[in-house]
């Protein structure tokens, strides 16, 4: 199920950029990490247990962006030597790769988790949630959000200063704008893990 809604999501995307070529290769493109990503799915179990059914039901119609997306990431993540652990997913409704992209955080997209860790794992799965709860809105909010953020920074007006300073550049993303998206500070307020 989850192969066949990667492989139509993203046909269903080529489509909308490149007509009826777009939606070949994108489809054929799509259709490779499908085939990837649906066999960790059986392999790993996420979807099994209490509320698995629904997730998958979730993540394959309306959250299906985020699941297509989080497919190409996996894929990605695999190409490149990143593992996945069977038993950290299992019955949790995600992924979880062992290494992330940036060595001091993890990377959630769609339902792989990338870097996560028992401390900062609940963190992850609310970014989960979010995506099953928003769903195709979920990704332009958040890239929307960060756009903005980095362009108008509203965020200096309540962020902590001795804390978090601002020191150049690198600083003002993971100490300004990160923090102060709408899907971070929601995650961090829930988990109550410190940024």
């Amino acid at each position: 199920m989850i192969g066949v809604s990667v492989t139509a999501t993203g046909t269903v995307l080529g489509l909308l950029v490149g007509g009826t070529i777009g939606a070949v290769i994108l489809g054929v493109i799509s259709l490779g990490f499908a085939v990837s990503f649906g066999r960790t799915v059986a392999v790993a179990r996420p979807y099994e247990g209490g509320w698995g059914i629904w997730r998958l039901v979730i993540d394959a119609t309306w959250s299906s962006l985020n699941t297509w997306a989080g497919a190409v990431y996996f894929g990605i993540h695999r190409l490149t030597g990143n593992t996945y652990d069977v038993a950290k997913s299992a019955g949790r409704g995600s992924i979880w790769l062992k290494k992330g992209v940036v060595a001091k955080y993890a990377t959630t997209i769609g339902t792989v988790k990338a870097g996560s860790s028992d401390s900062i794992d609940r963190h992850e799965e609310i970014h989960i949630f979010q995506a099953r709860l928003f769903g195709p809105f979920y990704m332009p909010l958040v890239i929307l959000n960060y756009v903005i953020a980095t362009i108008i920074p509203y965020w200096l007006l309540f962020r902590d200063k001795q804390r978090y300073p601002i020191t150049g550049f690198g600083s003002y993303f993971e100490n300004g704008v990160y923090p102060h998206v709408w899907n971070e500070l929601w995650a961090y307020r829930v988990s109550e893990s410190p940024h």
